[in-house]
Parts: C-alpha cells; sequence; structure tokens
C-alpha cells in the first residue's frame, strides 16, 4: 500500500523535528556554558593566585631562614677579624723584624674564641712569630703556604681560600689584617687562622633541621665549596647542588631556587630540592640552606589538589544542571 502525500510530508516532519535542536535550546545552551566558564574562570584564576602566594610565602621565608644565618655568619666573622685586630697590638710599630719577649707573652694572653691562633707574617710573608706555636706548623709548604702568600699583602680585611691544617687536618681559613707602623708603613700582616669545623660555624648550618628531615644547609665559598656542612663529608666539595653553588658565588645575590639534587646515598633520594642562598658581607662566602621540593611544597600541593578536587566538583555539578535545564526546554522551531 502506498502511502499518501500527507502521511509522508508528517514523516519527513516528525523526522526533522527529532535530527534538530531548536533555537531555543541552542540559545539556552549558549547563555548555560557562558554561565559556567563565567563562574569557573574566576575560580581557575582564584586558586591559581593562592597556591603563587602560599608558594611565594614559603620561598619567602626559606630566604629570611638563610639571610638570618648569613646575617649570624657575618657576625662571627666580625668577631674573629677583632680578635685580629687586637692581636696586631703586641706587634713593635718601630718596623723592627724581632718580636720582644714581652710581646710574644702578651700575644699568649690573648682570649681565642674565635680563631685558633695567630701568625704574624713580615713584608717577605715570612713568617715572624706565631700563638700558640704550633699555629705556624705547615703553614711553610703546600696548599697552606700558597694561601698564605696570597693574603700576606693583604691591604685591608681579607679572608683566604679555605685549606686543611696539617696539624689538625681540618679545613681552615686565614684572616688577615695589615699592620703598620706609627709612620704609616706597612710592616706586616697579622693573620687568624679560622678552623672551619668549629661548633659556632656547625650552629650556623645546624638550624636548616627545623626545614624537616630532608633539611640541610652549606656554608659555601665563592667557587662553590662547602666550607661546613650539616653533611660533613661534603668538606671542600661541591656539594649536592654544584651549578647552583657555583652560579650564587659568582653573582652573590640572594635567591631561591628549585634546583636539582644529586643523589649521594643518604636517606635524602629526592630529585630535586629548593634551595635559598644568602651571601655574607665579611668573606666572599654564603649560607645555602633548603630541603626536598616535596616536603617544602607539601602545603602547596595539598592546596592544589584541594582546589582541583573542588574545581572539578563544581564543574560536574554546573554541567549536570546545565543539561537538566536544557532538557525541559522545548526543542520545537518558534
Amino acid at each position: 500500500m502506498q502511502k499518501t502525500e500527507s502521511q509522508l510530508s508528517d514523516a519527513d516532519a516528525g523526522s526533522g523535528f527529532r535530527l534538530r535542536i531548536g533555537r531555543r535550546r541552542w540559545e539556552a545552551i549558549g547563555i548555560l556554558a557562558l554561565a559556567i566558564l563565567a563562574a569557573v574562570v574566576p575560580f581557575v584564576g582564584f586558586s591559581w593566585r593562592a597556591v603563587g602566594d602560599t608558594k611565594g610565602e614559603i620561598e619567602a621565608g626559606r630566604l629570611a631562614l638563610a639571610e638570618l644565618a648569613a646575617a649570624q655568619a657575618d657576625a662571627l666573622i666580625g668577631e674573629a677579624f677583632a680578635e685580629v685586630e687586637l692581636a696586631t697590638a703586641v706587634v713593635p710599630l718601630d718596623g723592627g723584624r724581632e718580636v720582644v719577649s714581652e710581646a710574644a707573652q702578651a700575644a699568649q694572653g690573648l682570649g681565642m674564641g674565635f680563631v685558633t691562633g695567630f701568625v704574624f707574617l713580615d713584608e717577605e710573608g715570612l713568617t715572624v712569630f706565631a700563638v700558640p706555636d704550633t699555629a705556624a706548623v705547615g703553614l711553610d709548604r703546600g696548599e697552606a703556604a700558597r694561601v698564605l702568600a696570597g693574603v700576606s699583602a693583604a691591604e685591608s680585611r681579607e679572608v683566604s681560600e679555605p685549606f686543611i691544617s696539617s696539624l689538625t687536618s681540618s679545613p681552615m681559613a686565614a684572616l688577615a689584617v695589615p699592620v703598620y707602623a706609627e709612620g704609616g708603613d706597612r710592616i706586616g700582616t697579622m693573620v687568624g687562622l679560622l678552623d672551619l669545623t668549629s661548633p659556632l660555624l656547625y650552629e650556623l648550618v645546624e638550624q636548616s633541621r627545623r626545614l624537616g628531615s630532608t633539611g640541610h644547609a652549606d656554608l659555601v665559598d665563592e667557587r662553590g665549596f662547602v666550607l661546613a656542612s650539616t653533611e660533613p663529608t661534603h668538606l671542600l666539595e661541591a656539594g649536592d647542588h654544584p651549578d647552583f653553588y657555583r652560579l650564587a658565588g659568582t653573582t652573590r645575590l640572594a635567591a631561591v631556587e628549585r634546583v636539582e639534587h644529586e643523589a649521594d646515598g643518604s636517606d635524602d633520594e629526592s630529585s630535586w630540592h629548593v634551595m635559598a642562598y644568602a651571601p655574607l658581607r665579611n668573606a666572599p662566602w654564603g649560607i645555602a640552606l633548603g630541603a626536598s621540593e616535596g616536603e617544602t611544597m607539601r602545603v602547596v600541593n595539598e592546596q592544589r589538589r584541594s582546589f582541583v578536587a573542588l574545581g572539578v566538583a563544581s564543574f560536574a555539578v554546573l554541567c549536570v544542571g546545565a543539561a537538566l535545564v536544557v532538557a525541559r526546554i522545548p526543542s520545537g522551531e518558534d
């Protein structure tokens, strides 16, 4: 039986009605999509800023801790230089090379709280006297002799490269102060020997333990070599973050960086650390401290996960609500 023209027309109209979404439904979808975007975009922006602010506060706190340790190190070195300058009082100011027994006895009576000994060098860099006598042991040969020769002509306060003491096998640094006669002629250099394994220095880096189980700190020189550390095996080496230390020692700018961590067999095997560096003023050194990125940014990561979960849940609710609204709108053409 053939369909009549009227039946064919009705069938075509019904098929078109089922395949097309009406203009009003499209308009509703567009309006709801814009409403969802208007709600989601500010939320994403707020979340991103909140996470960034938290990260910034953590980094600022880390840098403040490094700067505090650097200030303490500066104070310590300043006190050590004050002792060296006090020791210059025992040197005859008449330009003579020989030190009388009274001067030597006065030098032995000096309180040595920050330096382990004094060595007076003449204008040619030769040792005139040492207090105590053992302080000069090994300073006339090898690396120690080269380091002292480098500071023997110091025109102002100067801190040497670190070297290993042949007497104690400990890393040392020489603090040099020029000595002048009453007429203004330079007659030599007073050198104070600073033991880099001193508890006073160790306390500066030990405070990094408060950063967590992976917290660590290093006192580093301009080459990036470690002078004092929470990891004693790193002394006079490049440490866990050699590239960061070298760059910081060159630029001498306070900074916080995400740096790669070279695993060294310790319990901390994380790949990345967040490190802060602060330079010293009284020496070409700096304090670097930090901890693993995971431990440092735990609060940030938790905050980020919370925002993501809330955002996904909110977006899903909005989409479901929009779908229900669109479903209630007639789909026919006006």
